[in-house]
């Protein structure tokens, strides 16, 4: 009998790479209000305050967050295939005095799909904020991220190497019933 102490979620990770990026364009402060009045689903880029990275322990040339919108009920799903150690950090608020992190996710060791609950989580009310980023020493390197609507949801991708195509490193699924 074989044992599985640790059972791999699937992950087509190969579909991941190649993929083209450029600096994504942040919304600032008003769009950021304009997108959440309308309660548009999607990812969309957004800078932060200093504070709020010191505050997560996230630094690096790319910090940024994404505000993240969905009707009720989505799920989230996380997925890696990285040497790199991956993090996940979902935030309720850009405010570092006020930000409550809904989930922290970890991947367990290098090449392991794992990362957060094999099943995912369902998300409370939207808006939420997600910071994606890797271990490099004792720090955490923030990623460079691009995103993929499909229908029902849409995906964060990050890759932690400036030079990389590879953009299977970190995958944030978000779903919902079309």
């Amino acid at each position: 009998m074989a044992y599985v102490r640790f059972p791999i979620p699937a992950f087509d990770h190969k579909s991941l790479r190649g993929l083209s990026w450029s600096e994504p364009a942040y919304l600032d402060d008003a769009g950021v209000s304009a997108k959440i009045a309308a309660a548009e689903p999607g990812a969309y880029p957004v800078r932060a305050d200093a504070a709020l990275f010191d505050a997560l322990g996230v630094s690096g040339a790319h910090c940024h967050a994404h505000l993240c919108l969905f009707p009720a009920g989505a799920r989230l799903v996380g997925r890696s295939h990285s040497w790199w150690l991956q993090r996940a950090t979902v935030i309720d608020s850009l405010d570092p005095g006020a930000v409550n992190v809904i989930a922290d996710w970890r991947t367990p060791r290098p090449i392991n799909t794992r990362f957060g609950p094999e099943q995912g989580i369902e998300l409370p009310d939207a808006p939420v904020y997600v910071v994606s980023s890797h271990a490099h020493g004792g720090d955490w390197l923030a990623n460079r991220t691009l995103t993929q609507d499909f229908d029902g949801g849409y995906r964060i991708l990050a890759t932690a190497k400036d030079g990389s195509a590879n953009f299977d490193e970190f995958c944030l699924t978000f779903s919902w019933e079309a």
